[in-house]
């Protein structure tokens, strides 16, 4: 299939190939291989068709435990499905409203904090996208693919020597392409709980700031992402596979 950065489906709307982008020493992200998106879970067989056209052989669901089980993704045959959240998780989370609480304090968290919280899931999750990514493409994503998804191809996008610059554009996008769904998903909360959400905290909620991926990056930088990968597990030769797998030059 040709080049496309995004392609539009009728039940995901932030389906975004990250090839493309340019390393700092020349290097190019390539096409077709690596994708991020909102939650496929409503996909048509159709749908999963583009999917399949495009070799994407394994799909990573970053949501909650208590997420997927609630809104479960069946991939067809060929596309395997594997759950690896991204976030510590409480295990005692059964009531919905409470889900929803929590998926809502999510869309305004400081994405450095978050990350920080979860260094051990996030060297974990990197080291199966390493393996997956020697298969075919691979699609990774959340509820929205807004936060948690931001901050995975955030770091993947980083590691492989993208700029800051590109690695914010490609965060600031969302916003557009996916306010339908975000909005959509604070609709269906409570209305007890949409009266108790300051103006602000619902900004920062359907938002992709420049300025929230910029303090990301910061941290990155100043606190060698890279190394603390490397502490966890996730070392220079994964990281070179890693960058195999997506850099052509």
């Amino acid at each position: 299939m040709a080049a496309v950065r995004r392609r539009a489906l009728s039940h995901l709307h932030n389906f975004r190939d990250l090839g493309g982008y340019e390393t700092k020493d020349q290097a190019m992200i390539i096409w077709g291989k690596l994708f991020r998106s909102d939650c496929p879970d409503a996909l048509e067989d159709a749908e999963w068709d583009t999917f399949r056209a495009l070799n994407i052989r394994n799909i990573m669901d970053l949501r909650s435990t208590y997420e997927a089980k609630e809104n479960p993704v069946q991939a067809p045959e060929n596309i395997t499905y594997h759950h690896c959240p991204f976030l510590k998780e409480d295990a005692s989370i059964e009531d919905p409203e409470e889900a929803a609480r929590m998926f809502l304090d999510s869309l305004s968290l400081d994405y450095a904090v978050m990350l920080q919280n979860s260094l051990d899931e996030m060297a974990e999750i990197l080291l199966h996208l390493t393996d997956f990514l020697e298969e075919g493409g691979v699609d990774f994503f959340c509820t929205a693919g807004k936060d948690r998804t931001g901050i995975l191809a955030a770091a993947v996008l980083y590691l492989c020597g993208v700029s800051d610059e590109e690695i914010i554009a490609d965060y600031s996008v969302t916003e557009i392409y996916n306010a339908k769904v975000i909005q959509a998903r604070i609709d269906s909360l409570p209305e007890s709980m949409k009266a108790e959400i300051p103006p602000e905290k619902m900004n920062l909620a359907t938002a992709s700031k420049a300025e929230t991926m910029e303090a990301l990056l910061d941290w990155m930088h100043t606190n060698h992402f890279s190394h603390i990968m490397k502490e966890r597990g996730f070392g220079e030769e994964q990281a070179d596979r890693l960058r195999a797998s997506l850099l052509r030059r």
